[in-house]
């Protein structure tokens, strides 16, 4: 019964474990997430740059699997391609070994003060800020207490017969000490709460050194299985990063395997208590097999894109689709919201250029101009359904306060840009019928009609930039600007009742006229919107 409640206390642990980690990561992403998505733009132009920024999100979400699954959401949205991926992958790896370092020492009692600290900084605390501080706190403390829980149950089980006879069997053969590492981190999804394992059964001198040496080689290779079953819904490019990370684990642990003990006898030297050998054997390993493998990036990237080619039908069915949105960011909010105001602004200004065309089909008699806009308003629409169920599937309690508000305004945004979209196709509609029926438009109607297309398309594309910018010049012009094309309207249909009774105007244009000023002032109206909504 006392080794039932063992086991019992064990794998009670690693669930406490696995949940600390994840408070850790989620509060760390809440505090410095924002920033990633800058970070990775700022950091992939070169293999060693695009390593660090492997290490530092690995280190701030405390999961290898989950980078990966996000890494292929961005490989989709044709924000990473796949050499700059692999150099990621190296950065991760060396990114995995932090919490097994930190949970390596012994601090004794201290590990309490974090749960402390968090807690009251979480409920008590007035500072906004302080309180996502004290998240990450609490996580990291109740990692701590689950690495205690672990480590005095795997003190008693590792007195049975049968654990000890395991233990023999796997010094004789590292092999199978690869294979349970390996499958046992498949099954968790997590190399992290393994390797953490593997630390608290070493606190309690549970385990030897070599067989924790095996068992974190096998953790590396099913630590790919997060990223593999990611990608087998996904198109080419993610596929090959996926079978990327896992010839370059596998190869690794190929490397390591003959000098598995002089390896081993190397790491005891490193220290005296057997849980920090087992966290510095897991970083070494990392850090070597990443050095290593640094040079080999663009070949890699080379002969993996060799053995998957890309299908012809991809490069066509992306035309049509969102070009940055994926669902497999939705596991990392804070990058979920960034790429989708990237996607906003894309379809922003393919309604920006939906008008412009819509205004030479009107002005310039030009065809093809009206069918491209004619055109493009399905895709727009399609586009728009697929932001606003992307956007309402963001978790917002995931998210810190400024995150939240970005959230809400992108799906405003979507609905405004939406119907900019109809009031182009509109516009292009009124010039198919101005060509089809020969209606033809006074010069000075003809000129009227210039300056509001001119002036709304500019305080549009200022809105736009408000959106992508934040910056208040550009929400002070479209406010200035909304009033300025609000008269101008009203002018404008004044002067066209005019040229009417004047009979200078054609009747036959009257309807198509008036509306055409309508659809531009609605515009104006939207692009106001938008701004307001930034402010307030």
């Amino acid at each position: 019964m006392d080794i039932f409640q063992s086991i019992l206390e064990l794998f009670g642990g690693l669930a406490i474990f696995i949940y600390g980690v994840h408070l850790l990561s989620e509060g760390l992403e809440k505090v410095g997430g924002s920033h990633l998505l800058s970070l990775l733009e700022k950091s992939t132009n070169h293999p060693i740059k695009a390593g660090l920024f492997g290490m530092t999100a690995t280190a701030l979400m405390q999961s290898s699997g989950l980078l990966m699954v996000t890494m292929i959401g961005l490989i989709n949205a044709n924000l990473l391609t796949l050499q700059q991926a692999i150099g990621i992958m190296l950065g991760q790896e060396i990114g995995t070994t932090v919490t097994g370092q930190l949970v390596s020492f012994q601090i004794r009692g201290f590990n309490l003060v974090f749960l402390i600290v968090g807690f009251f900084l979480i409920f008590f605390a007035r500072n906004r800020k302080l309180q996502l501080l004290g998240q990450p706190l609490f996580g990291f403390g109740v990692v701590f207490v689950g690495m205690s829980m672990m480590s005095k149950a795997g003190a008693s089980v590792s007195q049975t017969s049968f654990f000890q006879q395991s233990l023999l069997l796997i010094s004789q053969h590292i092999i199978l000490g690869v294979l349970v590492g390996a499958v046992f981190t498949a099954a968790i999804q997590s190399s992290t709460a393994m390797t953490g394992l593997t630390i608290a059964m070493g606190t309690s001198n549970s385990i030897t050194l070599q067989v924790a040496v095996a068992i974190i080689l096998g953790a590396n290779i099913g630590s790919c299985i997060m990223g593999w079953l990611a990608s087998l819904q996904s198109g080419t490019s993610a596929k090959r990063a996926s079978y990327s990370q896992i010839i370059m684990n596998i190869g690794g642990v190929l490397l390591f395997l003959p000098f598995v003990i002089p390896y081993t006898n190397l790491i005891a030297a490193t220290s005296k208590e057997l849980a920090r050998q087992i966290a510095n054997a897991h970083t070494v390993f990392n850090v070597i097999v990443s050095v290593l493998m640094l040079p080999l990036v663009k070949p890699l990237a080379k002969f993996v894109e060799k053995i998957i080619p890309e299908r012809e039908e991809e490069a066509r069915e992306r035309k049509i689709k969102t070009r940055f949105i994926d669902p497999r960011l939705l596991k990392m909010p804070v990058i979920a919201v960034q790429i989708a105001k990237k996607e906003v602004l894309r379809v922003g200004w393919i309604t920006h250029e939906m008008l412009e065309k819509a205004s030479e089909g009107m002005l310039n008699r030009k065809l093809d101009s009206v069918k491209w806009v004619l055109k493009r308003e399905k895709e727009v629409d399609n586009i728009s359904w697929s932001l606003e169920s992307f956007l309402e599937s963001i978790p917002g309690d995931r998210l810190n306060i400024n995150e939240q508000e970005t959230l809400e305004n992108l799906k405003h945004h979507v609905t405004d840009i939406e119907r900019v979209g109809d009031h182009a196709n509109n516009l292009a509609e009124f010039a198919r019928i101005i060509d089809k029926k020969k209606i033809k438009i006074t010069k000075y109607g003809r000129k009227e009609l210039r300056t509001l297309f001119r002036q709304v398309l500019r305080n549009y594309g200022e809105a736009l930039k408000a959106i992508e910018f934040g910056n208040k010049k550009y929400v002070n012009h479209v406010i200035k600007w909304e009033d300025e094309i609000d008269t101008l309207e009203k002018e404008f249909k004044r002067n066209h009742i005019q040229r009417l009774k004047q009979k200078i105007c054609y009747p036959e244009a009257d309807t198509i006229f008036v509306e055409s000023l309508r659809n531009l002032e609605r515009i104006s109206d939207h692009a106001y919107n938008i701004v307001i909504s930034l402010i307030y």
